[in-house]
């Protein structure tokens, strides 16, 4: 099959190849766009990258959130009621102390490292860090408690209760006679 463009558009013949040139340069420059667009997005797929719609670049990786949340519980007799705070300011039970004998959950973004201050009155009765969290959603669970009958001193007591459909228990012995 022989096609005769000359015919139907004379001016191809008259233009002496001049349109090939023409033609070849212009799908050199498109091929030479087209691959640098490549590799450009290929770099940003390595580094998790994407270009927004205003033309900065973001990322395709969102870190994922989880629902954690804290349930604490106060097992240290006494008369005086616990404060809890979350680093140095953070108080978490603003409605009030916790007496002896309660428990309470808190909403709060909660990270590994994270310190949790436990106060009577003033005086600082303990400090509970956070050394790793679930990479799924959690129920966390401490237990203030005494930690000997001859001291005031402080022991902590925690759990993880999984995101599950089934109930789960966890039994804590505080006492200390």
């Amino acid at each position: 099959l022989k096609v005769d463009w000359s015919a139907s558009h004379p001016n191809i013949e008259a233009d002496g190849g001049h349109w090939i040139f023409k033609l070849n340069t212009m799908f050199a420059c498109f091929a030479f766009v087209l691959s640098s667009c490549m590799v450009l997005t290929e770099s940003l797929r390595h580094t998790g990258q994407h270009i927004n719609h205003d033309g900065r670049a973001g990322t395709f990786v969102k870190a994922l959130e989880f629902k954690h949340r804290l349930r604490i519980c106060n097992a240290y007799p006494g008369t005086a009621a616990i404060d809890i705070y979350k680093g140095k300011g953070d108080r978490l039970n603003g409605d009030g102390p916790m007496p002896y004998k309660s428990c309470n959950d808190f909403v709060t973004p909660l990270k590994a490292g994270d310190k949790l201050e436990f106060k009577i009155g003033d005086a600082n009765a303990g400090t509970f860090s956070i050394s790793d969290l679930p990479n799924n959603d959690a129920v966390l669970f401490l237990v203030i408690h005494r930690h000997d009958t001859l001291s005031t001193a402080v022991a902590f007591e925690s759990h993880v209760f999984a995101n599950l459909l089934n109930a789960q228990v966890a039994i804590i012995d505080t006492y200390k006679g």
